[in-house]
């Protein structure tokens, strides 16, 4: 067996696949679709496998699936649903097979339903086997029940993720819309993470009582650590319990990421199948640092880490400049890029948390930020990355809570080990 079958970072895993059992999260996906009327919501932190869920439980085959990114208008959205079905808006096609012999005749499209039309025609000529068949498609986006149709008829669940980016207007419209599908029998799956979570959805009052509910929560260190085990025992491979620690701490919770890090393992040591006899492996701190190297190339956020380094642009005086990690320069906004790439990582930080980090990196004897400066620079950075960034919105600062969140486990990653 092939390692890239084994550790699959952008695919449905199949010896990798841990069901997460406490969970009981296929179960769930699966009542929730078979209940008629109902329309399933997924939420969870980026990278957490939400989308792998919904190819379990479903199965790639049988899904229909479209991003929540770039959804601007009701337009735009039937625009990718039949562009994923495809159909155009109108289009006529004729199809003939034949298997040995002549084939000769003519066809022709009748009907009133707005997208699919009754075909009708004559088939003539010496022919053994032969298959014509005529298909004229004509959709109008005023007529949405036909493509909902044309789902069920296909037996195809309709699953949109990111459902979060689409904008707020048209989440309220498809909300009305999918009420009425579900209602019909159509299975739609909407999927999002949890800072804004189908907040059109929730706050619709025609859709109380006619939602299932999916909140997935990151990975615990007992379900990462099933990746490695279940992949390198199928390759013949045992890893050390000091090399798995390390691999289920740098994965930041994130199945997707211990998969990339698996793969980049292998990679690295020549493991592209099964070792006959099996092999014990174990990695030193130089081989496990250049390992996360090599694999943040898998994670380039560097559009959204200048926005987050440059901030809005200074008035008056130039920033304040602090000497930090040994002789390094930089402003208050890199300091605290700093700090959360260094320590133990963590997705969440107080701002006590955030402030001893900074206060740790100062060089002995250099200026600290104030307190002030450090709030100011968080609001600051979160209003950067919400007018900037929207749609790869990396981190979040709760005002109320004081507290700073890292909403993409690939991003802190990057801030810990790539090279900007």
């Amino acid at each position: 067996m092939h390692v890239n079958d084994i550790f699959t970072p952008g695919a449905l895993p199949s010896v990798t696949y841990y069901e997460r059992s406490a969970l009981a999260l296929e179960q769930k996906l699966s009542n929730a679709l078979t209940t008629k009327g109902f329309i399933s919501v997924i939420s969870g932190p980026s990278k957490c496998g939400k989308t792998v869920l919904c190819e379990k439980v479903i199965g790639v085959e049988n899904m229909l699936l479209i991003t929540g990114a770039g959804i601007t208008s009701i337009d735009v959205f039937w625009s990718k649903l039949r562009q994923e079905l495809e159909t155009e808006r109108s289009s006529s096609q004729a199809v003939g097979t034949t298997l040995g012999g002549t084939i000769t005749g003519t066809a022709s499209a009748t009907g009133s339903i707005p997208f699919l039309a009754k075909a009708t025609g004559s088939v003539g000529g010496n022919v053994n086997a032969t298959r014509q068949q005529t298909l004229n498609k004509i959709f109008d986006d005023r007529n949405s029940k036909a493509l909902f149709k044309l789902l069920r008829d296909e037996n195809l669940t309709l699953v949109v993720d990111d459902f979060h980016y689409a904008e707020i207007s048209v989440q309220r419209i498809l909300a009305q819309e999918f009420k009425e599908a579900a209602r019909e029998g159509t299975r739609i799956v909407l999927v999002s993470i949890p800072h804004r979570s189908d907040q059109a959805i929730r706050a619709n009052r025609d859709l109380r009582g006619r939602l299932r509910l999916l909140d997935i929560t990151y990975w615990s260190a007992d379900e990462l650590i099933e990746i490695p085990r279940r992949g390198f025992q199928q390759l013949g491979i045992t890893l050390d319990n000091h090399t798995l620690s390390f691999l289920v701490k740098e994965s930041l919770s994130s199945p997707q990421l211990m998969q990339t890090l698996c793969l980049d393992l292998c990679y690295s040591n020549g493991y592209i199948t099964e070792r006959i006899p099996p092999t014990h492996k174990s990695l030193n701190a130089q081989e496990l640092k250049e390992l996360l190297k090599t694999s943040s190339s898998n994670t380039d956020c560097s559009t959204v880490y200048t926005i987050l380094k440059t901030g809005p642009k200074p008035r008056g005086s130039q920033r304040k400049m602090y000497s930090y990690s040994g002789g390094q320069i930089g402003d208050i906004y890199v300091i605290v890029l700093a700090a959360i790439a260094s320590g133990e990582a963590a997705l969440s930080f107080s701002y006590d948390d955030l402030k001893g980090r900074i206060e740790s990196l100062i060089d002995a004897g250099g200026t600290e930020p104030r307190g002030s400066d450090i709030t100011s620079t968080l609001i600051q950075m979160d209003a950067s990355i919400r007018t900037r960034s929207e749609e790869d919105r990396v981190i979040e600062y709760d005002k109320e809570k004081e507290a700073l969140n890292i909403l993409d486990p690939y991003f802190l990653y990057y801030l810990r080990w790539a090279t900007k």
